[in-house]
């Protein structure tokens, strides 16, 4: 992971797109990795779900990823957030292009934590299929079950944890 900022001076003010990796850079630092980014941004969607009943109108995580973009928006503002923008979707899969500045190991994190808010529903797969300065494209499967997360045969959370 390239640091795009070395030397912090205190009242310079920097890119935007450097600030975000930095940041994110120092998350991934403090907790394991990528893959540790990854499991902080699968712990938003289920987190904010306990705290606002704006995620109680979606009936599935289908319904949730078609509005993705306006609630990505909500609280990324800005002209530089980018956006999430649905490409295909089905009943039980999505396919989600994101020119968001942030890693893409923590937004995969975010979209499989928005399938786990619905207890009817369990993470099958999830992938990031393009990794571009540009955009980002990411690949969710979901289904029926227990809404325990399993990425990659490895058990990161289920519900009963957060």
């Amino acid at each position: 992971m390239k640091i795009p900022i070395m030397d912090i001076k205190s009242g310079q003010w920097y890119d935007v797109q450097d600030t975000v990796l930095l940041y994110e850079g120092a998350i991934a630092n403090v907790n394991g990795g990528l893959t540790g980014l990854k499991v902080i941004g699968s712990r938003i969607m289920p987190t904010l779900k306990k705290y606002t009943t704006e995620l109680d109108i979606f009936a599935n995580p289908q319904q949730l990823f078609m509005a993705f973009n306006a609630l990505f928006l909500s609280d990324n503002r800005g002209a530089d957030a980018g956006h999430f923008k649905a490409i295909e979707m089905t009943a039980t899969s999505a396919v989600l292009e994101d020119t968001s500045l942030h890693l893409p190991e923590f937004q995969l994190g975010l979209l499989e934590g928005a399938v786990g808010i619905f207890p009817e529903c369990s993470l099958i797969s999830s992938e990031i299929v393009e990794r571009g300065s540009d955009k980002k494209v990411y690949k969710i499967t979901w289904g029926q079950g227990n809404p325990v997360f399993l990425v990659r045969g490895a058990l990161l959370f289920s519900e009963k944890h957060l």
